[in-house]
């Protein structure tokens, strides 16, 4: 492992990538920020030219609105006309249509009229007084049986189209109707549905229909509830709309041929059909089957309750990619993009050099240290031991005629203590020295991690049993981790081992893990005597291996802690120490998953999260 990073130091394979990711990274972030650009940009000019637009459909609605409503007061002060004059005749409705200029003020209007109510035994009599008044071929039609007839008598201007209408009974069809009972029982001005007027001649020029209502209650009754309403019913106050002529009269050149035209739909109710359409400001052009925009707005026009749907659509070419000033950015961003991958690519080479020769000497003092602190185990770590296992020799072989029987067993037992550890210091030497050379074997593959747990607790259960401490294996049963064997039963080891040896007498020592669907953490926690935080940022260096005692003296080889460390970054996973003296510690591994599993595990530690991290 540190061989071949030595190597690449070496053949400059690994600052290669170092130094192409750099240059990569620089291009990478500049063409990020090119797109962030492109996309405020973008955004901006999009803001920008959908306010425009709801602007401009807010402004047609208003007006919309405002003209219906201006309408309602023209036919609320024809119904006023009724309610202070004795006799409104014809040569009256007609002074009053002029007075109030609504050809000039309301363009669209159809016609201003009055439909007069007339009872089923006053037919006669009524057709007759205005075939008397110069109307010889007056009639109301159709000739239907009804209790009553609501005759067109007034309509101005009473010429072309609107002469069609006169006697019409508008009772005699039902959207006409429903709108009159509207307006006769709630007083207000009604737009009627959708329906053909009386006024269409020519097939292929007919519109779409409406009429507004407004009642006429007779001189001096009440009118305060639904059903005096009904008594005092006498007439309505109407105006009859092509909705084509009514909507381009109000709204007035606004739809001019071009590419940003909008298109105006209007619906007499919510439901968005043929039937219910009243008006396309576009219906008459070549292509609105292809119709496809990129901008909508819904507005509603109400009348008293009764509702206009207004769809506002447009394609704007404004929104596209290929928008003129996206264009600009979007360009500019790119060759800025490639001018600083250039440069940086210049700047990384000329430092290149000076690099290579940093790292290796860095390396190479790491080495030195690595070497002098490993001489240095051998030469103290071994020597020792086996000066303690011979002075303890010398003296059995010399008095052991004349030593007593427990004396004796007291220097064999610390013999084959001391002897034990020593074998334990040279079998970590052993692994580490492989795991640096390369040599030690690396063969991951799926295995159940409460069962390595369970092995590897099988093996130090007699040494905690001789503290009375407890080792609780929490793992669930069902995790299974992709990792080496040996490394991992090693990595359990030597951990469940430290906190043994740190774990006083009845002490209970915890063996948990994680699982998400990248990675296991396992946490081995006891509740003993805790770590020092300026001994924790040394646990895991070879330049700092620290070897302290344990709670009954256990002495300790400082390399295990390491070994874990370089087993764990075999892995490609982490390790860090969460710890507080006197309350225990938490060490923490983390392994990267290889495989999925819906099993999800808790720590079942008091402990917070970890405070220190090594990678």
């Amino acid at each position: 492992m540190r061989n071949n990073n030595s190597e690449n130091l070496f053949t400059g394979t690994g600052l290669n990538l170092e130094y192409s990711w750099k240059t990569l990274g620089v291009l990478f972030i500049a063409l990020i920020l090119t797109a962030v650009s492109v996309y405020y940009t973008r955004s901006y000019i999009q803001k920008t030219v959908i306010q425009d637009f709801e602007f401009a459909c807010s402004h047609l609605q208003t007006k919309m609105d405002a003209r219906l409503r201006a309408h309602a007061q023209l036919l609320g002060s024809g119904s006023a006309l009724f309610a202070v004059s004795d006799t409104v005749t014809r040569e009256i409705w007609q002074k009053f249509y002029e007075n109030k200029r609504v050809s000039k003020y309301f363009p669209g209007m159809q016609g201003f009229g009055y439909a007069h109510i007339i009872p089923k035994d006053q037919l006669e009599t009524h057709i007759r007084t205005i075939r008397d008044n110069g109307f010889p071929d007056y009639n109301v039609f159709p000739a239907d049986d009804s209790d009553i007839y609501t005759s067109i008598i007034y309509l101005e201007p009473f010429s072309d189209r609107n002469l069609l209408a006169f006697g019409y009974d508008m009772f005699s069809e039902p959207v006409r109707r429903q709108a009159m009972e509207e307006a006769r029982d709630s007083s207000h001005a009604v737009l009627s549905g959708k329906v053909i007027l009386m006024q269409e001649q020519e097939e292929d020029l007919i519109q779409a229909g409406a009429l507004m209502y407004i009642p006429v209650y007779r001189k001096g009754m009440p009118v305060n509830t639904v059903n005096e309403r009904r008594a005092a019913i006498s007439g309505w106050v109407y105006s009859p709309y092509r909705v084509n002529d009514l909507t381009e009269g109000i709204l007035g050149n606004w739809d001019l041929p071009g590419k940003s035209r909008i298109r105006l739909r209007i619906f007499d109710t919510n439901d968005q059909s043929e039937e219910s359409l009243l008006y396309d400001s576009q219906g008459n052009d070549p292509w609105p089957e292809t119709y496809n925009p990129n901008l909508s707005v819904t507005d509603l026009v109400n009348l008293n309750g009764k509702e206009w749907t207004m769809i506002f659509t447009k394609r704007s070419s404004e929104m596209s990619l290929l928008n003129g000033d996206l264009l600009i950015v979007l360009i500019s961003g790119l060759s800025i993009s490639l001018l600083l991958f250039l440069l940086s690519s210049a700047l990384i080479n000329t430092n290149r050099h000076a690099r290579q020769i940093n790292l290796l000497n860095s390396e190479l003092e790491k080495h030195n240290a690595d070497k002098d602190r490993f001489i240095s185990i051998l030469g103290h770590d071994l020597r020792n031991p086996f000066n303690s296992i011979l002075g303890f020799l010398e003296i059995l072989i010399k008095d052991i005629k004349i030593l007593e029987k427990d004396k004796i067993e007291v220097y064999v037992h610390y013999i084959n203590a001391v002897t034990k550890n020593t074998y334990h210091l040279l079998e970590d030497l052993l692994q580490w020295t492989k795991a640096q050379s390369g040599q030690l074997p690396f063969e991951p593959k799926m295995s159940n991690l409460n069962e390595l747990c369970q092995h590897v607790n099988k093996y130090l259960i007699h040494t905690a049993e001789k503290k009375n401490i407890t080792i609780n294996n929490l793992i669930d049963y069902k995790v299974e981790i992709f990792a080496d064997r040996d490394m991992l039963k090693s990595i359990l080891r030597n951990l469940v081992s430290n906190a043994i040896k740190f774990t006083g007498d009845g002490g209970i020592i915890k063996v948990n893990a994680e699982k998400s669907d990248r990675r296991v953490v396992v946490c081995v926690s006891d509740n003993g005597i805790g770590i020092e935080p300026e001994k924790r940022i040394q646990l895991f260096g070879m330049s700092d291996i620290i070897s302290t005692r344990g709670t009954e003296n256990e002495a300790g080889t400082g390399l295990g802690l390491m070994l874990c460390k370089e087993f764990v970054s075999v892995h490609g996973g982490k390790i860090w120490v969460d710890s507080e003296p006197g309350k225990g510690s938490a060490f923490y591994f983390s392994l990267p998953l290889r495989g999925g599993s819906n099993v999800s595990n808790t720590i079942n530690s008091d402990k917070v999260q970890p405070t220190l991290a090594i990678n």
